[in-house]
């Protein structure tokens, strides 16, 4: 059995190392959702095989016992911020994450996959077009990204090439379906095309949405 590991790095972490001694290991790092924690998402490293490096990484903000968020929110407007700079800060602090956890871990960096879900969806889309050149590809579960919004921030030219996969439920009663359909206008707009699918769930990942987001990440990471 594979040993879980953490690493010093600025956000608390968990990491299951590839078993792969042989060459740079495939990784994906996984953004859980508001009032999670980073055992949620790590739950999911038993999907992928053994040559896959898997790394949970923690938001720094606490909202409930042992349940963190990346951004305090506003449940009365779910799709606005009351304090955006806390989504800012974490951004970068993932970033510095993954990049120290690449030479640490001796990953392979044309293969850094980002997988996020709710409020860890929508850092995880900021992350992705903000570091195009970081990642690979970017799976965006059950939330959204005001991206029009944002559309300044990011270079039009790099954007194209990032690899997305969007999945939603139809009946999801804590990120409306309409925001991720709304994020998928928004990367279009940006020239990018993710593969997008809707699932009949509600705010989770469903089993056939595991089993299609777990297919797209062995083909973009061949």
């Amino acid at each position: 059995m594979t040993e879980t590991i953490q690493l010093e790095l600025s956000l608390s972490n968990l990491v299951r190392k590839s078993e792969n001694t042989n060459s740079s290991s495939k990784a994906v790092f996984f953004l859980h959702g508001f009032g999670s924690n980073m055992q949620d998402l790590f739950g999911l490293c038993p999907f992928f095989d053994k040559s896959w490096t898997c790394i949970s990484l923690q938001a720094s903000i606490p909202v409930q016992y042992n349940g963190w968020a990346w951004a305090e929110l506003d449940f009365d407007n779910i799709g606005h911020l009351p304090k955006p700079e806390q989504m800012i800060k974490h951004q970068k602090n993932v970033v510095e994450s993954i990049r120290k956890s690449i030479n640490h871990l001796d990953l392979d960096s044309k293969r850094i996959n980002l997988l996020g879900f709710s409020q860890g969806a929508s850092l995880s889309l900021y992350t992705g077009l903000l570091n195009t050149s970081l990642f690979n590809s970017v799976v965006a579960l059950s939330g959204f990204f005001p991206v029009k919004e944002r559309i300044n921030d990011f270079d039009p030219d790099e954007v194209p090439n990032l690899n997305v996969f969007m999945g939603h439920g139809k009946f999801d009663p804590v990120v409306p379906l309409k925001l991720g359909q709304n994020t998928l206008e928004g990367l279009k707009d940006l020239r990018l095309e993710p593969t997008y699918k809707e699932y009949a769930s509600e705010h989770t990942i469903p089993n056939d949405c595991l089993q299609d987001v777990i297919k797209w990440l062995n083909e973009k990471n061949i």
